[in-house]
């Protein structure tokens, strides 16, 4: 069983710090991990700052406690999926755990109230993950939001920048993330004009570039894809890959594929046994 956690936030009650794209992003994540990946509707929580019942809204406490129940679920599922899409800043790190002095953070609905989630709580919550988990953050300072010891830099389809960031332990070897920027860029918003909606740049580049590869695609070479496409769409900033190993071999495989052909299958057949009958009736 496979399990998702989509955030997005527009802060629409905070006019000064709104964002236009970020609910329509994780509503295509849904959409494309239910079309392509298998996910079930009722195993996707949503997130979202337009939303009336408060415990779907991406306030401090929803986004950590769903994380945590994610988290405690993972032994028994086969794949986790969270995609935030909002606002993310930086504050001076006070404990000495970050090479660059920051921590990176997200930034909830309800941040003037509760406060902000560093990536310091995200590290604790992913080393308790169990299964695979795809993590995907579209938000600005999020090259190293989730701490993870190993990041990756595309720079030209020959050379992957690999850095080890720090010497946190993580047992699972298969936890993935990419961000839609460095830790010292901004992830902009940005306007689809084939789906006539404002979209966040990132979003909508890892869309397109799962697409463009049927849905069937190496993380490696997903990742050059999506940041091949924010280039040539002149976007300045510059995704980053990390994992919780320095090999990543993780596949995105469009688990309906077979499905897929089977049904075309069928269709062919049928139109076949359709065509003998009418054949037969024109002898008659």
């Amino acid at each position: 069983m496979k399990k998702a956690l989509l955030i997005g936030i527009n802060y629409t009650s905070t006019p000064d710090v709104q964002l236009n794209g970020c609910i329509d992003d994780v509503v295509n994540i849904r959409n494309t991990l239910i079309d392509a990946y298998d996910y079930e509707t009722a195993n996707i929580t949503l997130l979202r700052d337009d939303e009336l019942r408060a415990a779907y809204q991406p306030t401090r406490d929803n986004i950590i406690n769903n994380l945590k129940s994610l988290a405690a679920q993972s032994g028994n599922l086969s794949e986790i999926w969270v995609h935030y899409s909002g606002h993310g800043s930086q504050v001076r790190d006070t404990n000495g755990d970050e090479a660059g002095g920051y921590d990176s953070m997200l930034i909830p609905c309800d941040f003037q109230r509760r406060g902000v989630i560093l990536d310091d709580e995200l590290l604790t919550i992913i080393q308790t993950i169990k299964c695979k988990a795809i993590l995907m953050f579209d938000s600005c300072n999020s090259g190293t939001v989730c701490d993870l010891p190993w990041s990756f830099e595309y720079k030209n389809p020959a050379t992957y920048l690999k850095t080890k960031n720090n010497n946190v332990v993580i047992q699972n070897p298969n936890i993935y993330m990419l961000s839609g920027c460095k830790d010292n860029q901004t992830s902009a918003d940005a306007y689809n004009n084939d789906s006539q909606q404002y979209v966040g740049a990132f979003t909508n580049a890892l869309i397109a570039a799962l697409r463009m590869n049927r849905h069937n695609v190496p993380f490696l070479i997903l990742y050059r894809d999506v940041c091949n496409y924010l280039s040539t769409n002149k976007f300045t900033q510059i995704p980053i890959m990390s994992c919780s190993t320095q090999t990543p071999n993780h596949t995105f495989t469009r688990a309906t594929q077979l499905s897929v052909a089977n049904d075309v299958n069928k269709m062919v057949l049928m139109s076949a046994n359709k065509s003998i009958r009418a054949t037969m009736k024109m002898v008659m």
